[in-house]
């Protein structure tokens, strides 16, 4: 057996080759077709044990949580590739390629040090798939890149302080060194205050490469904090707080991918709050959520990409084109909102309803409800500007079928999740012991999305107002400009005078003298 990320990152090689247009259809299906293959079949309790240098590694570990999330990965995989593989250039498919296989061998991963390895190589393969994507977004990608390298870093710092404490490099929960881990995590989930690439990223990036983006990075931060740092119940009310913060800023956006970017936040925060409960019910639930958050996430990215390609725009306006022009988009939208609404019958509600089961403090369910609430709010926004609105918009040019096929893929998914929810735990023998459909559950599914259509239709003007000044503070860039400034500063006193440099050293042998002795 094989890690499956080791068939994209094959791929990656393969696509170095002189190639016809035709072969690089082939080989993308091959690759996305045959990871997905291999997943299927990989059995929970199979690993590979190597002995590097003094350590002892384990680059491949097959268990029911890294399954399910390798498998949705890898359907996600076949949907992207499909839907990009026309309109991207072949440099940027390499490095889809490679980012894919990082996340997939992340998942597979049994130690530390293969999980650190494959979590910088996605930040690297996807910094340079942004900054390469056109001059316009270079400084998005090295903001990005900024951002994740230095939650690499507290990561890495993290690892040496579990392995100075046990001498081992399992993936267990961490013993040791949990505030730096978290840090790492919190930057890979776009958490409240570390989020600040994420809507900056997923709006100025190409619309494919936003895809691909949405559904990894943010996803293996969640399967990280599954396996490292479950059960740590005070994170629960810190996952709340940062879904809502992601409901009061998507309700301000006049950006369709801004919006989808907040959203991202809110829907992480329920995966949050499963995994601190530490209960199987709660990180079962988490786990599943993450699949369904893939499907309907992605379709909504996908349909948002097939309105910039058709109309060369993104804004709100715009989406009145799928109504008129693009009915199988329409079809997929409808479906993915039910589905991330938690509607009973559509896939979220099956994810939604086991981790408000597994919640017992009353505070938690309150804000588990306002969640969907808000969630519900958000979408009903986007529903106006697709269905509702009136709009003059055109086609300039058809999607791809391509495009239509990867999105396709995943709205029968949904549809199939949403009408028998005991498919997920069939296939990966993760059972919750929960009857979905009965009264208690689809009231309780229901009821937030239809307060949603009743307060949007009292308070519609200000939903779906266009807001000219938004709540945005990027603390991050101003921490940056004061360093610049201060590093101008300082450097006008580096003059090449003698007397300059004695002061400076001086004053530094000064300050030091003085830290020692207090």
């Amino acid at each position: 057996m094989i890690t499956p990320g080791f068939l994209y990152l094959t791929g990656a090689l393969l696509l170095f080759l002189p190639l016809h247009e035709r072969i690089k259809y082939i080989i993308s299906f091959l690759i996305t077709t045959g990871a997905l293959i291999v997943t299927f079949y990989l059995i929970p309790g199979y690993s590979l044990q190597l002995d590097f240098l003094n350590y002892t590694l384990v680059p491949f570990k097959v268990d029911s949580i890294s399954k399910l999330t390798g498998l949705i990965f890898a359907v996600a995989g076949l949907a992207a590739v499909s839907y990009s593989v026309n309109i991207c250039s072949l440099p940027n498919l390499r490095l889809i390629f490679v980012f894919i296989g990082s996340a997939l061998t992340v998942v597979f991963s049994g130690d530390l040090f293969t999980l650190y390895i494959f979590w910088e190589l996605m930040t690297i393969s996807s910094s340079f798939l942004i900054i390469m994507a056109s001059d316009f977004t270079k400084k998005t990608g090295y903001y990005y890149f900024l951002m994740h390298v230095a939650g690499s870093l507290s990561l890495l710092w993290g690892i040496f302080l579990q392995y100075s404490a046990t001498g081992s490099l399992s993936l267990n929960a961490m013993e040791a060194g949990i505030p730096f881990v978290l840090i790492a995590i919190a930057v890979k989930l776009a958490f409240v205050g570390f989020h600040t690439w994420m809507p900056l990223t997923y709006s100025k990036a190409p619309f494919y490469v936003a895809v691909v983006l949405s559904i990894y990075t943010t996803k293996v931060g969640v399967y990280v904090m599954a396996r490292l740092a479950s059960g740590i119940n005070i994170l629960a009310y810190a996952g709340l707080i940062s879904a809502l913060f992601g409901i009061v800023m998507a309700l301000r956006q006049n950006q369709v991918r801004k919006l989808l970017s907040y959203s991202i936040i809110t829907q992480v925060g329920y995966m949050i709050i499963g995994i601190s409960i530490g209960t199987f019910e709660g990180t079962s639930g988490a786990m599943f959520h993450l699949v369904n958050h893939i499907l309907y996430k992605t379709v909504l990215f996908m349909a948002v990409g097939v309105v910039i390609y058709t109309t060369g725009k993104d804004e709100f306006d715009n989406l009145g084109i799928m109504r008129k022009k693009l009915p199988l988009t329409s079809i997929a939208t409808l479906v993915a909102i039910m589905g991330i609404s938690g509607v009973p019958f559509f896939n979220g509600y099956m994810s939604k309803t086991i981790i408000k089961d597994a919640l017992h403090e009353p505070l938690l369910k309150l804000g588990l409800d306002l969640m969907s609430f808000g969630t519900s709010l958000m979408f009903l926004k986007l529903i106006y500007y697709a269905f509702i609105k009136n709009s003059s918009m055109n086609l300039v040019k058809k999607p791809t079928i391509s495009m239509q096929l990867g999105m396709g893929l995943l709205t029968v998914m949904m549809l199939l999740i949403g009408i028998h929810p005991y498919l997920l735990e069939n296939l990966t023998n993760i059972h919750v012991d929960i009857n979905y459909f009965d009264k208690k559950h689809m009231i309780s599914g229901i009821k937030p999305f239809l307060w949603s259509i009743a307060i949007f239709i009292l308070f519609n003007k200000y939903v779906v107002k266009n807001y000219e000044r938004l709540l945005y503070f990027d603390i991050y860039r101003k921490m940056g400009k004061l360093f610049v400034t201060t590093g101008y500063v300082l450097s006008n006193y580096h003059d090449g005078k003698l007397n300059k440099y004695l002061l400076w050293a001086t004053t530094t042998l000064i300050t030091l003298l003085l830290l020692l002795m207090f």
